[in-house]
């Protein structure tokens, strides 16, 4: 374990990328990130290390000396066969999105509400879902909703912050006749708003034992072919997952771009087998077709040798007739294929 002053520290961090630092050490890079935090040492902003790369200098803040906390932090090297657990790819966009200027805090009223917000409230003062009792719901082209009525309040300001981030972010939240999609790219993502429910089960309700009633908890789902979905948990209320529903949204959509792309490549892929297997088979039948053609031509012509060597062999023939056998040969042979007044090519095809 090895001992470093504060000042270290602030000097290591302006020196090497976290990701380098989390390298040498066993801490992760968002660990020692909270590291420095704690000492109230300043760090790099996110991307800083790509302008160095691209040739630009740093801008160093001071390290504050009037700080009154713990001077020091201790660490362990990492051993050299050890390897750096990976942040996932969902991790750092969450911490990319987090760190961003955005709308993230629900407040505790509708300021300003989005036009959707305000269309929707109106239909949950007055339309109940006869599937669940308890539960109020939107009319088809509006926010896809479905809460008790206790928590409308709560579920618009929630959904108002969502689409104003989604905005902020450079996204569209639309409706179409079937669903609520956020829209990335060209990347369409399902998506509602539910509160979860409990299964009871009931005695005065004939053709129905059970029934779907309303349990406070609220969840916002992804309901596209990619799925998802964000809750309440006894640690973090809904409110405070923006980020990683807004980071989860866009990998998503990075995911379903390349599969489509996969699938785009796969059918073209297999177009080309399919024209490429058309085509043999055509070449194929032309193959068969001309090989039928050769024989029967090759049959021909041995048969118009036949007739030519056995009118050779006929002692004194007549004049005229040995000038008709042998105009007869030459219909029949192929290559010289004379034309005859009273045989046609189905005479040739029969013989």
């Amino acid at each position: 374990m090895i001992r470093f002053t504060r000042e270290e520290i602030y000097d290591m961090v302006w020196e090497l990328p976290m990701t380098e630092i989390a390298k040498k050490f066993i801490i992760s890079d968002v660990g020692f990130r909270k590291l420095c935090l704690r000492l109230n040492i300043p760090i790099p902003k996110s991307g800083d290390w790509a302008k160095v790369k691209a040739g630009y200098a740093l801008r160093k803040p001071k390290l504050s000396t009037s700080w009154n906390g713990k001077t020091f932090a201790e660490l362990d090297e990492r051993p050299s066969d050890q390897q750096v657990k990976k942040v996932s790819e969902l991790d750092r966009l969450v911490k990319q999105v987090a760190l961003e200027k955005l709308p993230f805090k629900v407040p505790e009223s509708l300021t300003k509400p989005d036009i959707l917000i305000i269309a929707a409230k109106e239909s949950l003062s007055k339309l109940t879902d006869v599937n669940h009792p308890g539960m109020v719901v939107t009319a088809k082209g509006q926010l896809d909703i479905r809460v008790a009525p206790s928590n409308i309040g709560r579920t618009l300001r929630f959904m108002d912050t969502l689409i104003k981030c989604v905005r902020a972010r450079g996204f569209l939240y639309e409706i179409d006749s079937e669903a609520n999609n956020v829209i990335i790219r060209n990347i369409k993502l399902r998506v509602n708003f539910r509160e979860q429910t409990n299964k009871f089960k009931v005695h005065d309700k004939p053709y129905q034992d059970f029934e779907w009633r309303p349990n406070g908890k609220l969840s916002f789902r992804l309901d596209s072919r990619l799925k998802a979905e964000w809750k309440d948990l006894k640690t973090q209320l809904l409110e405070d997952q923006l980020p990683k529903i807004l980071a989860k949204l866009e990998l998503a959509a990075k995911q379903e771009e390349e599969y489509l792309e996969k699938a785009r490549l796969w059918q073209e892929n297999w177009e080309r087998q399919r024209r490429t297997q058309a085509e043999r088979e055509i070449r194929q039948r032309q193959e068969q077709k001309g090989f039928q053609e050769l024989l029967v031509k090759a049959k021909r012509w041995k048969q118009a040798q036949l007739l030519r060597e056995y009118l050779a062999a006929i002692p004194n023939p007549d004049g005229e007739w040995i000038s008709w056998a042998n105009h007869k040969a030459d219909w029949l042979d192929p290559i010289t294929n004379t034309y005859d007044e009273w045989l046609t090519k189905k005479d040739q095809e029969a013989i």
